[in-house]
């Protein structure tokens, strides 16, 4: 719990929205209704609902990997690719709600945990956070 309050809001939002938002992922986003049966698709269904989900996990794997200072790319500025996956994730989840009809509740949910997703990786990029350890009395910022 001390590693989670220990980072900063942005990377708080990504993990906490982006995980909510993999599980929602998987609840039905479209629903016909075909006389006595009801017929569903989640998200994953469709080119633009796989890419909404790989940006996810992305996002949410790339901010984990940073917080466990996992060993990264040296090459990868992490403000700036946080902030492409955190509009990819955003983007790819208003396609997905717009282009389909007949959209659920949890698509809207979808669509607004992917902006809790994107906000945070704004505050990444515009704060220019890095991840803060208990054991440092500062933060370092990112090269």
């Amino acid at each position: 719990m001390d590693q989670w309050k220990a980072l900063p809001l942005g990377r708080q939002l990504i993990l906490g929205g982006g995980l909510l938002l993999l599980i929602d992922t998987f609840l039905p986003w479209q629903s016909w209704d075909i006389g006595p049966f009801t017929l569903t698709h989640n998200a994953w269904d469709g080119g633009f609902g796989v890419l909404l989900g790989l940006a996810t996990i992305a996002v949410v794997g790339w901010v984990a990997a940073r917080a466990l200072e996992v060993s990264l790319p040296e090459g990868l500025p992490d403000g700036l690719t946080t902030l492409v996956l955190g509009a990819a994730t955003v983007g790819f989840a208003l396609i997905k709600n717009l282009a389909d009809s007949n959209s659920t509740v949890w698509a809207y949910i979808g669509v607004i945990l992917a902006a809790v997703v994107a906000y945070g990786s704004w505050l990444v990029y515009s704060g220019g956070e890095s991840v803060r350890h208990a054991d440092s009395p500062t933060d370092a910022k990112p090269s």
